[in-house]
Formats: structure tokens, C-alpha cells, sequence
């Protein structure tokens, strides 16, 4: 292993670190795919049958048009589930955990801290990538029909340009705009189920003071699925945890750069790198946890 060339391991790592990426982003838009699959089909089903029973006697045909929709959207919806189910969150979190931890080994390379800081880098960090992989083997399968575009290193020589290239970007270009997308996904969500609610009370509220001669109690019951829907979609994408978590690490690796930058501590470049990294595997790890749990899945 001593011959290896390093420039040679390391670009292979990072190409290898794409392909897992790759990999965990399909997995994930299969998931984000189904669960709004999910949602859609659960409101299509909720107002296509509320309106074949209306219908029904008045336009026949169009009833029964109504009526086959809202069947269709019920048995697409199990066919949905699949693509959202535990073992498929579970294949996700593992490939996203992959990529990143192969991230950070190429970062503490690049950057020469332990233990990549002696004339054995390459080797160390072949030993590292393959016991890595090897705990990962039975997902290496999803991996191969993909082909990442390609890129260059991160210009990391050193840890005043991982400081940089390292945990500036991460705060700049990944968790404060996350934090900041999640927070108007959340709020949006909000908005719309307030909404529902409220369109949800008036109906009501008509139906009791001048009875249902319009049939409006049938539509309540479909407001309702309809926010049922939207929150239940919302609670298992997990924006306002997203946010906050994103925000919360954003605040900590910003922090710990100030404190880097004006001399007032983590002066040591090994432990510096290593806080950095611990910070982002911590919060990988959080929201990787958290989805498991809220999955049903036991965190390893």
C-alpha cells in the first residue's frame, strides 16, 4: 500500500464519495416521490368519491367517472407506501451516512491532519475507505448503474483553506439555506392547513345553522382528510426539525470559525479538523436518528 500514489486514492475516494451521494439522492426523491404520491392520492380519493355520492342520480355518468377515480387513487395508494416504507428509509439514511463519512475522510486529507498527517496518508486512508465499504456491502448494488458528473477536489491544501473550502461552505452554501428553505417550507404548510382548518369551521358552521340542504356536511369530512393529508405529508419530511437542526449546526461550525480565526483557541490543527467533523457527523446523525425513530426503525 506504501506505493499507492496519493493524488491517485484520494481522487478516486472523491469519485467514489459522488457515486454514494448520487445514490442516497435517488433514494431519497424515491421517497419524497411516494410520500406525496401518498398525499395526492388520499385527497384525489376524498374529493373524486364526495362527489360521485352528490352526483349520483343528478349526472350518472359523471358520477361514475368520479366514482372509478376515487377508486383508482385507493389502490394506487398502497403502490405509493412502497417506495416510503421502513426498509426503504432505512437504505437511505445508510447510503447518505456512506457518502459523508467519505467526505470527511477526504476532507482530513487533504487538510494533512490525523490520521492522514504522515508519509502513510494514502494508505491510511485506503484502510479507512475499505472498512467503510466493507460495512456497507450490501447496498454497494445501488450504486452501480451510477455515473456522477465529473469534479474536481476541493481546493484543500491545508486547514486555513479547509477553514474555507470546508466549514465556511458548509455554513454559507448548505445549512443556512437549508434552514432557511425548510422554514418556508414549514411555513407554507402552515399557511395552507390554517387554511383548510378554517374553510373546514365555516362549512360546518353553515351546516348547523341552516341544515344540509346543500350537502356540505359530506365536504367537511373531506376538508378534513385533505389537512390530514398536508400534516401527515409534513410531519414525515420534517421541516421545522430540519430547520432547527440545520440552524443550530450553522450557529456551532460559525462559532467555532470565529474562535479559529481571532486566536482566542482551537489553535491545534488535528483537534480543530476533528471538532469540525464531529460537529457535522453529530448532525447528520440527529436527523438520520430521528427519521429511523419516526419511521419505527431501532438507530444502530
Amino acid at each position: 500500500m506504501a506505493d499507492v500514489d496519493a493524488p491517485t486514492v484520494v481522487d478516486t475516494v472523491w469519485r467514489q464519495q459522488a457515486v454514494w451521494s448520487r445514490a442516497a439522492v435517488a433514494a431519497q426523491r424515491r421517497i419524497v416521490r411516494g410520500r406525496r404520491a401518498i398525499a395526492g392520492l388520499t385527497v384525489v380519493a376524498a374529493v373524486a368519491g364526495t362527489a360521485a355520492a352528490q352526483l349520483d342520480g343528478v349526472h350518472q355518468g359523471v358520477s361514475r367517472a368520479f366514482a372509478v377515480l376515487a377508486g383508482a387513487a385507493l389502490a394506487l395508494v398502497p403502490l405509493a407506501a412502497r417506495s416510503t416504507g421502513r426498509e426503504a428509509v432505512q437504505v437511505w439514511t445508510r447510503l447518505r451516512s456512506v457518502s459523508e463519512s467519505l467526505k470527511a475522510e477526504v476532507y482530513r486529507y487533504l487538510a494533512r491532519v490525523a490520521p492522514f498527517a504522515g508519509a502513510e496518508r494514502d494508505a491510511a486512508l485506503l484502510r479507512r475507505v475499505d472498512d467503510l465499504l466493507d460495512d456497507a456491502g450490501d447496498l454497494v448494488g445501488l450504486t452501480l448503474d451510477v455515473t456522477p458528473a465529473p469534479r474536481s477536489l476541493p481546493p484543500v491544501t491545508g486547514v486555513d483553506t479547509y477553514l474555507t473550502h470546508r466549514l465556511a461552505q458548509q455554513v454559507e452554501e448548505y445549512y443556512l439555506p437549508g434552514a432557511r428553505r425548510m422554514g418556508r417550507r414549514a411555513a407554507r404548510l402552515r399557511v395552507v392547513t390554517t387554511a383548510l382548518t378554517a374553510v373546514g369551521a365555516v362549512l360546518s358552521a353553515v351546516v348547523g345553522v341552516l341544515g344540509d340542504g346543500l350537502g356540505l356536511a359530506a365536504w367537511v369530512g373531506v376538508v378534513a382528510t385533505v389537512t390530514t393529508a398536508l400534516v401527515g405529508y409534513g410531519a414525515a419530511q420534517q421541516y421545522e426539525q430540519h430547520q432547527l437542526e440545520y440552524a443550530r449546526t450553522a450557529d456551532h461550525l460559525a462559532r467555532l470559525g470565529r474562535l479559529r480565526r481571532d486566536g482566542l483557541g482551537w489553535a491545534d490543527d488535528d483537534g480543530f479538523v476533528a471538532e469540525v467533523e464531529r460537529i457535522i457527523s453529530l448532525s447528520n446523525e440527529a436527523w438520520m436518528a430521528r427519521t429511523l425513530e419516526d419511521d419505527g426503525i431501532t438507530h444502530r
